[in-house]
């Protein structure tokens, strides 16, 4: 076999570069990283710095293990399409509080840590996407205790230079737990990098609504707290992206965005802090 075939076989998954002189360290360095070069796009894709991934069809979903804050700063300049992402914000937190009737209402929170996202955040974000990409990012309804917090992550962002266009809402079909009218939605913030990208008139999801009707699935049956229905995070994508572009989640969860690149044609780079959820849900 040649070194590049061997390469390829090697890369059945993201593999950093000192793994790969580790591996082959018959060759010289120079000689390996001349293998991957000249064959990025081809045979090989530099997901990040140092870090590759074999082609091995039209389209690949990558999972990283790790914490996005971190992961982000590898990310190469203006390599993505678009951005999909369900943070783990904070300000639910008290809701857990209130109750006894779920589980996880006993525990006094979820199953992961909560982190706001700062500026700094969103900055790495903004490098990271191609100008006029787009990027949607889950949001609680708008309620008593939720409205400051959806200002200011409006405000934080456009701070980091992103342009805000539009609040679209997930009608979930279910209601969920509340005092004041149970809620059967989130909201969706749609952002852009400078003018958002337009699509022809040719462009199949053209006409996507700003109410997307998708129902959650049932609490018994999810891997993940926040998991969100792989056919709602399909429009999202298609109507942000082109077949074989590359979209990027850094917060995974249950991998539906992964799931819903790979049904829609897309590369996908998806970062998950934890890998057993990593593992349940590629049932590895």
């Amino acid at each position: 076999m040649s070194l590049k075939e061997r390469l390829w076989d090697f890369l059945k998954s993201p593999k950093c570069l000192t793994e790969i002189y580790d591996e082959f360290c018959e060759e010289t360095p120079s000689t390996i990283r001349g293998r991957l070069n000249e064959n990025v796009g081809v045979c090989f894709k530099r997901i990040a710095r140092g870090v590759y991934l074999a082609i091995c069809g039209d389209v690949q979903a990558v999972i990283i293990q790790g914490d996005s804050w971190s992961v982000l700063k590898d990310l190469e300049d203006e390599s993505i399409d678009a951005i999909v992402m369900d943070s783990p914000y904070s300000v639910l937190d008290q809701q857990m509080q209130r109750g006894s009737t779920r589980k996880r209402n006993l525990n006094k929170g979820w199953d992961f840590e909560t982190k706001d996202l700062d500026e700094a955040f969103y900055l790495e974000l903004h490098r990271v996407i191609k100008p006029g990409g787009h990027m949607f990012s889950f949001m609680p309804p708008v309620r008593n205790d939720t409205w400051a917090y959806l200002m200011e992550q409006i405000e934080v962002a456009t701070g980091a230079g992103w342009v805000f266009n539009a609040q679209w809402v997930w009608d979930k079909k279910k209601i969920s737990l509340g005092y004041n009218g149970r809620p059967r939605h989130e909201l969706i913030h749609f952002f852009s990098k400078g003018k958002r990208r337009l699509f022809g008139s040719g462009h199949p999801m053209r006409a996507t609504p700003d109410v997307l009707a998708h129902s959650s699935e049932h609490h018994v049956y999810k891997k993940h707290q926040t998991q969100k229905p792989i056919e709602l995070i399909a429009k999202l994508v298609g109507f942000s992206t082109q077949p074989n572009e590359v979209v990027l989640d850094p917060f995974g969860g249950s991998l539906s965005t992964a799931a819903a690149c790979l049904q829609m044609q897309r590369n996908c780079i998806t970062i998950e802090i934890d890998g057993g959820m990593i593992r349940s849900c590629m049932n590895l």
